[in-house]
């Protein structure tokens, strides 16, 4: 009776009735610029879902994931003129995907990001750790409403060019169907097993 119900279980969560759509929704702003993409390629800068280019303001966006598939959140920053930094939260609306720090909410910091230098309009997949440039609320910005107080500001290690790559991985944690056939096979295999076992004492 167990098998049945896990069984059935598995064959309701492979239709795809038990997942609703994840929505990833970000609040960010940067001196002087942003535009930040979706990709499902870390080697390719994606999709638009959002830019700002006023560092005094937040700028919120937010887009719809497919199911069972791996994104990358890719940030440019752009500066006009020193200081430079980049600040964001972000906030994934379901536990079918999770932030490269296993959570559903992932803020700017130096653990769960790469960023690189180069040259704007240009792409290559980010490599280097980020540097710290302080907490929200820190001079010269001051503190950037709908982003937490514990939120640091980052940039690449050198200035480079005045432009700064950022990406950070967003991870399926739902089985690819076939995962769920052959879990399903498995289960059905077991379940003969099972019955053989009983027919025959």
């Amino acid at each position: 009776m167990k098998l049945r119900a896990i069984t059935a279980a598995l064959a309701l969560a492979c239709s795809g009735g038990v997942h609703a759509a994840t929505t990833l929704t970000g609040h960010a702003t940067a001196d002087n610029a942003f535009r930040a993409y979706l990709s499902t390629s870390d080697a390719v800068l994606g999709t638009l879902i959002g830019s700002g280019d006023n560092w005094g303001l937040t700028y919120g966006f937010s887009t719809t994931l497919s199911a069972n598939v791996d994104y990358y959140l890719h940030i440019v920053a752009k500066d006009a003129g020193r200081p430079e930094a980049f600040i964001g939260d972000f906030v994934l609306s379901s536990t079918d995907y999770s932030f490269s720090n296993g959570a559903q909410t992932l803020s700017t910091d130096l653990t769960h990001w790469k960023a690189t230098d180069g040259l704007w309009g240009s792409w290559s997949a980010p490599t280097g750790t980020p540097v710290d440039r302080g907490v929200n609320g820190v001079g010269p910005w001051g503190p950037r409403i709908n982003i937490a107080s514990t939120t640091h500001w980052i940039w690449s290690a050198s200035y480079g060019t005045g432009t700064t790559y950022f990406s950070t991985k967003i991870v399926s944690n739902v089985p690819e169907p076939e995962t769920y056939a052959m879990m399903l096979a498995g289960l059905g295999l077991l379940g003969a097993a099972a019955r053989r076992k009983r027919t025959a004492a």
